[in-house]
C-alpha cells in the first residue's frame, strides 16, 4: 500500500512540477507538507497491522491446543449405551385374538344335544431382549384347572367373571445361525401340515426345544416335562423315582418345485415312563387303554410322517395334505389324517372350504394332546371335518367347521358323534 501511495506521490510530484508556471511557492509548501503527512500515516497503519497480525497467530495457536484438550477429555467420557430404556416400544410386540363360538354338538352317548356359546381370548408381548434373544409372555382364558388344549371359557354363570392363565411364557436365543434354544412354556417347536387333528392347536408345551434350519432343510428336538411325582395304579400310590416326560424329534426338507411347495418331514417322540401311570391331566384317558388299576396300559413311542404340498389351481391357492403316526408299544396303534384346502380366508373378500378324514385308534396318540373337538377329543374314532371361512374385512374371519365322527371305532359300542361350531374371529 505504501509503495502505491508514493507512485502516485511522485505522479503529482512530476505532476506539480509540470505546473510549476501556475501556481505560487507557497501553494507547492502546501503540497508537499499534505503528501508528508499521508506517509506518516501510512506507516504507522502498517505498523498496527503488523501486531494485528502476530496477537492473531497467537489466538489461534491457543484456540488449537484448547480443541486438541478437549478431544483428549471426550475419549475418557464413557459410551453412550447401544440402546436406551426409552426405545424399548420398538422392542416389544403386542399382539392377540378374541374368538366367539356358538357350538350344537350331538353325542350319542349322552343321549342329548347340547348348544353353547364359547369365548377365547389370548394376548401376548414378545420382546427384543438383545439382538439373540427374545422373550414371550401370554394370557389367556380357559376352563378350570387350565387345559392343555383348549381355551375356551363357556358362557355362563349369571355373567360371573372368567379365568385366565398363563398361556406362554418363554425365551428363544439365537445362539447361532439358524439355530435356536428355546426354553419356558413355548409354541410348537415342531411342524405340522396342513389342518391336521393329530394334536390340538392350542397345545403350548413346556420344557426345552432346539430348532435348526439350513436352506431347505430344518429340523427340531425336544425335552417337554408332563408330570412330576405322578402317580401310579390308584390315586393312593406314587412313585417319586422318574417323572413322566417327552423326548422327541423331527427332521424335514421344503422343496420348491417350479414355484409350487413340498413340505416332508419324519418325526419321533418318546412319552417316557408313561406305561402304568395314571392319566395326567383330570385323570382322563380321553380313550386311552388302561390297566385295571387305572394306569395306562401302553407306553408312547410314536413315529410319525408328513407331507404338504402348496400349489395354484387357476389363480386360487390348493392345499393337499397328509400326517401318520404309529405307536410301536401298542395293538390298536395306527393313527392317520388327510385333508385338502381351496382358497385362503386371509385378505377381506378372500375364502376358503376345506375337506378331510381323520381315522385315529385307541392307542395310537397320546390322547391328552390329540385335537379337542374332533370326536370329542377321543381316541378310537374317525370321520370327517369339513370347514368353511369368510373374510368380509381385514383382521376378521367368520369359520363354520362340522365334525361327522365315530367313536369306539374299535373297542366297546360305536356310537356317532356330531359337531357344528360357528366362529367370529378377530385378531390384532
Amino acid at each position: 500500500m505504501k509503495n502505491q501511495l508514493l507512485a502516485a506521490a511522485v505522479a503529482a510530484a512530476l505532476s506539480i512540477g509540470s505546473a510549476a508556471n501556475a501556481a505560487s511557492n507557497d501553494e507547492l509548501a502546501l503540497i508537499r507538507s499534505q503528501l508528508q503527512n499521508l506517509l506518516q500515516r501510512v506507516d504507522k497503519l502498517e505498523a498496527e497491522n503488523d501486531a494485528l497480525k502476530a496477537e492473531n497467530g497467537q489466538l489461534k495457536t491457543q484456540t488449537e491446543q484448547v480443541s486438541k484438550q478437549l478431544a483428549a477429555s471426550a475419549d475418557l467420557k464413557p459410551a453412550a449405551p447401544a440402546v436406551k430404556a426409552a426405545d424399548w416400544p420398538n422392542r416389544v410386540t403386542l399382539k392377540g385374538d378374541v374368538r366367539y363360538r356358538h357350538q350344537q354338538t350331538d353325542d350319542a352317548s349322552a343321549g342329548v344335544q347340547r348348544e353353547e356359546d364359547l369365548l377365547r381370548a389370548r394376548v401376548a408381548l414378545e420382546g427384543k431382549v438383545n439382538d439373540t434373544m427374545v422373550v414371550g409372555v401370554g394370557l389367556a382364558t380357559s376352563s378350570s384347572p387350565g387345559s392343555p388344549r383348549g381355551a375356551n371359557v363357556q358362557l355362563d354363570g349369571a355373567f360371573s367373571r372368567k379365568s385366565a392363565y398363563f398361556d406362554l411364557a418363554y425365551f428363544d436365543w439365537t445362539f447361532a445361525d439358524n439355530a435356536h434354544f428355546i426354553a419356558g412354556k413355548m409354541k410348537m417347536p415342531f411342524v405340522r401340515p396342513g389342518q391336521s387333528v393329530l394334536w390340538d392347536n392350542d397345545i403350548n408345551p413346556e420344557g426345552l426345544a432346539f430348532t435348526y434350519s439350513n436352506g431347505s432343510l430344518f429340523g427340531s428336538a425336544w425335552n417337554f416335562w408332563i408330570e412330576e411325582n405322578v402317580q401310579t395304579g390308584t390315586a393312593t400310590s406314587t412313585a417319586t423315582s422318574t417323572d413322566t416326560k417327552m423326548y422327541g424329534l423331527q427332521v424335514g426338507n421344503r422343496f420348491d418345485l417350479g414355484g409350487n411347495a413340498l413340505v416332508v418331514a419324519a418325526s419321533y417322540y418318546d412319552l417316557a415312563a408313561a406305561k402304568g401311570r395314571r392319566p395326567f391331566y383330570n385323570g382322563a384317558s380321553n380313550g386311552n387303554s388302561l390297566t385295571s388299576t387305572g394306569g395306562l396300559a401302553y407306553d408312547f413311542q410314536v413315529v410319525g410322517l408328513l407331507a404338504e404340498y402348496n400349489f395354484k389351481l387357476a389363480s386360487l391357492p390348493l392345499q393337499v395334505w397328509a400326517d401318520a403316526a404309529r405307536n410301536l408299544d401298542a395293538v390298536y396303534d395306527t393313527a392317520f389324517t388327510m385333508g385338502t384346502m381351496v382358497g385362503k380366508a386371509s385378505n377381506p373378500g378372500t375364502w376358503e372350504f376345506g375337506l378331510a378324514y381323520q381315522l385315529i385308534e385307541k392307542d395310537a396318540m397320546f390322547a391328552q394332546h390329540i385335537d379337542s373337538d374332533f370326536a370329542g377329543g377321543y381316541s378310537d374314532a374317525d370321520g370327517w371335518v369339513i370347514r368353511s371361512g369368510y373374510a368380509p374385512s381385514k383382521n376378521f374371519v367368520l369359520n363354520a367347521t362340522y365334525y361327522k365322527n365315530v367313536d369306539n371305532k374299535d373297542v366297546g359300542t360305536q356310537y356317532d358323534f356330531d359337531r357344528l361350531m360357528l366362529d367370529f374371529n378377530t385378531k390384532f
